[in-house]
């Protein structure tokens, strides 16, 4: 990275939406569409990402676009900014959110891969996770991780999330069906550990 690339990226103007201690929560910004592009079409990261048709920018640039309704909307999703680099570095969010029933599924990709195994999407989920019971009132908070996922696997335990069972070859990837873990976190049970 050159000196002025390395300026511009410190003088980059970020507003955090949820604060945490290595990286932010930031609304996406349009001006990202091309990482995020890079990221949904690379095929290491979408691998386990449920990501199966190309992006193209166009495409990516109208997830920018304020929806029509914004108070119905069934998605939310996040731009993970890590503070100490400055620089955006992967996604977090809610989908298939259902407002009747108070619940949706949670989803999160590190598009970096130097920032893999460092325990930032850990983070991530923790603060949508805060975010999604106290801010947004849900009931229930469900993840779908698929079988040669062990990283994610743990940390979802790891996050309190208890397994409700395994949807048999769900997925197909490199020539094979995988298997996908279901995993639930109820507020009632987060709120135990987290003392509110």
């Amino acid at each position: 990275m050159t000196e002025s690339e390395e300026k511009k990226r410190d003088e980059e103007e970020v507003f955090p939406f949820i604060k945490g201690e290595r990286i932010d929560l930031v609304a996406g910004n349009s001006k990202w569409a091309k990482l995020q592009c890079k990221w949904n079409n690379d095929p290491i990261v979408r691998r386990y990402a449920r990501n199966m048709w190309p992006l193209t920018l166009e495409e990516v640039k109208k997830w920018f676009e304020p929806p029509a309704d914004r108070h119905t909307r069934d998605f939310v999703v996040f731009t993970i900014y890590h503070k100490g680099d400055k620089c955006p570095i992967g996604v977090v969010g809610f989908g298939r959110i259902n407002w009747v029933n108070r619940n949706a599924n949670i989803f999160g990709s590190i598009g970096e891969p130097e920032y893999w195994g460092r325990g930032i999407i850990g983070e991530a989920i923790k603060l949508l996770v805060r975010y999604g019971f106290t801010e947004l009132n849900f009931h229930k908070i469900y993840a779908g991780v698929f079988s040669p996922n062990a990283r994610s696997l743990r940390a979802a335990e790891k996050l309190g999330f208890e397994k409700e069972g395994i949807i048999k070859e769900t997925m197909y990837v490199d020539g094979q069906y995988l298997d996908e873990h279901k995993f639930a976190l109820f507020k009632r049970d987060w709120m135990k550990v987290n003392e509110l």
